[in-house]
């Protein structure tokens, strides 16, 4: 068999690989409801009582990664068959976990005003990404509207405005496309 033929018979059609199961979309559509609900509340719960100093953000983070890793766990153990796509999402939100969690305790070096409108572009661009990655144009609108929400995090210096952007910015990025990717795999 000559080398073109092998690579041709390679990559036929059962090489390809799979489309996005409609349980990898339920488990995205989880995922940005759980993130959406926990950064939302821990911005919410800091601009009403700023003298918890980020208490909110770390409980919040630690609390939604926990049930996050344990639900993914769960979900991918019972899951016998995953997409390239949905592979590509599952370690782009591994990263983003990994940011979120870093970034709350960077607050002493470099303070909110720093820290806040960075969490916003974490999470504008995980949306976008994974917008692209999947083909859905809410998640690209809504990782747009949260990188403008960090733009204008930069040009307010007060914690409790910064709040307010990243409390819209986690419904613009998170939970307004969580729940578009749960009525997605209703259909």
């Amino acid at each position: 068999m000559s080398t073109a033929a092998a690579f041709t018979a390679s990559f036929s059609s059962n090489s390809q690989p799979l489309p996005i199961t409609p349980q990898e979309l339920a488990t995205n559509a989880t995922d940005y409801l759980l993130w959406g609900t926990a950064v939302g509340a821990a911005a919410v719960v800091q601009a009403t009582a700023p003298q918890l100093h980020g208490l909110p953000f770390q409980v919040a983070i630690a609390g939604a990664g926990l049930t996050a890793f344990a639900f993914h766990f769960y979900r991918g153990w019972k899951q016998p068959v995953r997409s390239g796509q949905g592979e590509a999402v599952r370690l782009l939100r591994l990263a983003t976990w990994v940011l979120l969690a870093v970034l709350p305790a960077l607050v002493p070096q470099l303070g909110w005003a720093t820290v806040l409108p960075l969490m916003l572009f974490v999470l504008g661009t995980r949306t976008f990404v994974a917008g692209g990655i999947l083909q859905h144009r809410t998640l690209i609108f809504g990782g747009a509207a949260a990188w403008v929400f960090g733009a204008l995090a930069f040009r307010f210096s007060a914690p409790v405005d910064q709040l307010i952007l990243l409390a819209a910015s986690a419904a613009a990025a998170l939970l307004v496309p969580g729940a578009m990717l749960r009525a997605a795999t209703r259909r």
